[in-house]
């Protein structure tokens, strides 16, 4: 009884909504900033990301699996072809499992400013937990 009891209070915890937001303050033109989003879990479906820069600038996102020196690039995208519009930035909505191999609960980003001027960016992802 008591395995069936851990299973379905396990199971009450999949598929509750996320949503996490973070700024990046001055990424330069042309440089990259690496971003770690604490997390509740190891693991979640990502539903949409959105990428707004606070200029007129293109934008790269990339989603990474891990911290490392090598991470893997599990999604990849830039506003020139996400929206066409650079002031609008990136807004995709995906169906993307991700697990932090790090084990750490952390979310993994790369952005990069593509264009030449200093920018601020503001990056929303939400998602639903899973098992």
């Amino acid at each position: 009884m008591n395995r069936s009891w851990e299973l379905m209070e396990e199971m009450r915890k999949v598929l509750l909504p996320v949503s996490f937001v973070q700024r990046v303050e001055q990424v330069d033109g042309g440089a990259e900033a690496f971003i770690h989003i604490p997390m509740e879990h190891p693991r979640f479906m990502i539903k949409t990301i959105r990428v707004v820069p606070t200029r007129e600038t293109n934008v790269e996102v990339q989603v990474l699996n891990s911290a490392g020196p090598s991470p893997d690039v599990l999604y990849f995208n830039n506003a020139q072809y996400s929206t066409g519009n650079f002031i609008e930035g990136i807004y995709d909505m995906i169906d993307l499992p991700y697990v932090d191999i790090d084990e750490t609960s952390t979310l993994h980003l790369s952005l990069k400013n593509l264009g030449t001027d200093v920018s601020h960016f503001d990056i929303e992802v939400t998602g639903l937990t899973t098992r």
